[in-house]
């Protein structure tokens, strides 16, 4: 299968430095490889410029272990179209929930339907409606969307494209134990033309950052106007390890959020993708129940009465994390989002 990881590797690369066009020197052949340049550098760009949770299911396709025409692979491919689909959807999402609430859009009562049926629990093909539903809206109000790519990106073709995986998540999950080989290899074939296509329309996403805002921290001097230092970390990496950084500006973004934002330099111009995304990297583990809290980013999976429940990116179970510092705020900020949307 690793003829098919290259494959993938080169088209998405490509789609890639239409908005990074720096990366078109990484396509200079490698001595070591006759055919072209080093794949694995490739794919180590593709993971990095895609945001955290789209790029850690990259990256575990891109494994070793899921070279092989096998169900291990079939389920990874899914996996990262759903991540895809689920992160797209929170974006789109995160922008009508903030128009609403200042009176900047009038949401429909198609939409807030949509939005009461399909919220309580995302399965794919909730999202995947969300998302039409979505775009369409700010098509309807004449609104760019925050990721201004999407406006073209999500055409009539991609969303039948995001469509298609509905029946193919159903005809594999028909086989929960065992798959004939030849279905194997079937489904692994339509499952990563569709995943190219997906992966493709959203390189767009290379043009913005995912940060998580742990800290700001106010700075006042005599005489002079407020500084805001943000101590952030960068949730574009191919590996778990962020780095904390300092941003200082001359606003403040929202403390406790993960935000998307289009430059690392101008914090001025953000997406908020709280409570639907959040970090729980900077959360001290200073009391007994908090020892089961993971460190991770996390995505949200359904609420039930006064319960939000999240799905990991690294720890991929769905966990309760009520016992985190913020989950109040998380809570509140989710209800607001639920009585404006519906």
């Amino acid at each position: 299968m690793v003829n098919n990881n290259q494959q993938l590797i080169e088209k998405v690369f490509e789609a890639l430095c239409k908005y990074r066009p720096s990366l078109d020197r990484m396509l200079i052949a490698d001595d070591d490889y006759d055919e072209g340049p080093d794949p694995r550098m490739l794919g180590d760009q593709i993971i990095k410029s895609f945001p955290w949770p789209i790029g850690v299911e990259v990256r575990r396709l891109l494994s070793g272990s899921c070279r092989n025409i096998d169900r291990l692979r079939l389920d990874q491919l899914f996996k990262t179209a759903e991540r895809c689909m689920q992160f797209t959807g929170f974006v789109l999402l995160s922008q009508i929930f903030d128009l609403a609430q200042t009176g900047a859009l009038k949401v429909s009562q198609g939409f807030k339907g949509q939005f009461d049926q399909r919220m309580g629990a995302l399965s794919l093909g909730n999202m995947v409606g969300l998302i039409r539903q979505s775009i369409q809206e700010l098509r309807n109000a004449s609104i760019e969307p925050f990721v201004q790519e999407l406006a073209d990106v999500l055409d009539k073709d991609m969303l039948a494209a995001m469509e298609a995986w509905v029946p193919l998540r159903n005809a594999i999950s028909h086989y929960q134990v065992n798959m004939p080989p030849v279905e194997i290899e079937k489904k692994c074939i339509e499952s990563e033309e569709l995943l190219v296509k997906l992966l493709c329309g959203l390189s767009c996403l290379a043009n913005y950052k995912l940060i998580s805002i742990r800290q700001i921290q106010v700075i006042k001097l005599r005489h002079s106007d407020p500084k805001y230092l943000h101590v952030i970390d960068l949730l574009n990496n191919s590996d778990s390890d962020f780095r904390g950084r300092s941003i200082e500006e001359n606003i403040h973004t929202d403390s406790n959020a993960v935000i998307l934002t289009k430059n690392l330099k101008d914090l001025r111009n953000y997406l908020n993708l709280s409570p639907l995304v959040i970090d729980t990297h900077g959360e001290v583990i200073d009391t007994r129940d908090k020892f089961n809290l993971r460190k991770d980013v996390f995505l949200y999976s359904k609420f039930r009465g006064d319960h939000i429940m999240y799905v990991g990116t690294e720890s991929t179970e769905t966990c309760d994390l009520r016992s985190l510092s913020s989950y109040p705020d998380l809570l509140e900020e989710f209800k607001r989002m639920h009585e404006i949307l519906t």
